[in-house]
């Protein structure tokens, strides 16, 4: 890349949960404006059950976790259970880096990962390591897909730990951008992000003046199913790796 500030002028929109810096302070340093909007955000799900489905967790042979969401919420209720890593004996398989180090910074060990993070390639990968008898526990959010519950031959019981809400206050951050034809480029790392962003700015407002970024081919094929072009999505299902191809691409088309 010989431009080394390709997105100078660029208002690069992060539409989902942001977790860390790292991709935000990538984009200043290709030049751009990182815009901190997310259309969703997370709410751990409460239940006078909690206790008894985190002590059950040690009746499967596998705990799923899909995304750092559910990982958040797991470590609230072990915290507020004064549950350790150590009392948890099931193995432990994930979707994607981000997600396994948050497992792990609970001291909990990682025992499968896709070669590619998403939930579709799980569920072709995981039977080629686990045999078909163990019993699962899928930890999701409630827009999670059947996926994994259907795509394994093994008994899953689900456990949805979290609720996503939609966060108005952003829409319209996001809105005064595109009316003031900005530069933008934006970011969807779900087909949930996207579907919200769609719906309450997309429809109206069109995708003509953006760079549409995607994170994974699942958020990729919804976009496009509902007609919108992806110019940008990365090899590797992050969003680091996302602003390196958005910075590659503009620096081509500029």
């Amino acid at each position: 890349m010989s431009n080394k500030t390709p997105l100078i002028g660029e208002n690069v929109i992060f539409t989902g949960i942001l977790r860390s810096t790292e991709a935000s302070d990538l984009v200043k340093r290709f030049g751009g404006n990182a815009v901190i909007a997310p259309m969703i955000a997370t709410k751990e799900i409460v239940s006078s059950h909690d206790l008894s489905l985190l002590q059950s967790c040690n009746l499967y042979d596998w705990l799923i976790f899909t995304s750092q969401s559910s990982v958040k919420a797991f470590h609230s209720k072990m915290v507020k259970y004064q549950l350790d890593a150590s009392f948890f004996t099931a193995k432990i398989a994930v979707v994607g880096t981000k997600t396994a180090s948050a497992i792990e910074d609970l001291g909990l060990s990682v025992n499968f990962t896709p070669t590619i993070f998403s939930a579709d390639v799980f569920v072709q990968e995981f039977p080629e390591v686990v045999s078909s008898t163990a019993r699962c526990l899928f930890v999701k959010g409630n827009l999670a897909k059947d996926t994994i519950k259907n795509g394994l031959s093994n008994h899953v019981q689900e456990w949805t730990i979290y609720e996503t809400v939609e966060l108005e206050e952003n829409k319209e951050k996001v809105e005064n951008l595109l009316k003031n034809k900005e530069k933008c480029s934006i970011i969807f790392t779900s087909p949930s992000t996207a579907e919200v962003y769609h719906r309450s700015i997309g429809a109206s407002f069109g995708y003509n003046h953006t760079t549409v970024c995607a994170i994974g081919h699942i958020t990729k094929n919804y976009l496009e199913s509902i007609n919108v072009t992806v110019q940008v999505m990365p090899e590797t299902y992050t969003l680091k790796d996302v602003i390196v191809k958005l910075a590659e691409w503009k620096g081509r088309v500029q």
